[in-house]
């Protein structure tokens, strides 16, 4: 069973009820769901919210099955289906 990270830049509406729709973008680490508000993120980013340590790295799952490293400084572009992995 997957858990969900949230963060600082996370919707965490408080009074939101169980099951209601968020609003974010969602993308996947290593197994995880995480969320972020708006529609890019930068590779630190998401390496805090899903704990990965800078030194580990990041990878980027392309849908087409190939692998990019993403640098800390880096901006992504959140698309349905987003796939990370600790470097």
């Amino acid at each position: 069973m997957s858990a969900t990270h949230t963060g600082a830049d996370i919707d965490d509406t408080p009074g939101r009820h169980p099951g209601e729709q968020r609003t974010g973008f969602v993308f996947d680490v290593d197994g995880t769901t995480c969320e972020h508000k708006h529609p890019t993120i930068t590779g630190a980013e998401i390496m805090v919210l899903a704990g990965i340590s800078s030194s580990d790295g990041l990878i980027q799952i392309l849908p087409d099955g190939t692998r990019k490293t993403v640098a800390p400084d880096e901006t992504v572009h959140l698309v349905p289906g987003a796939q990370f992995k600790r470097g």
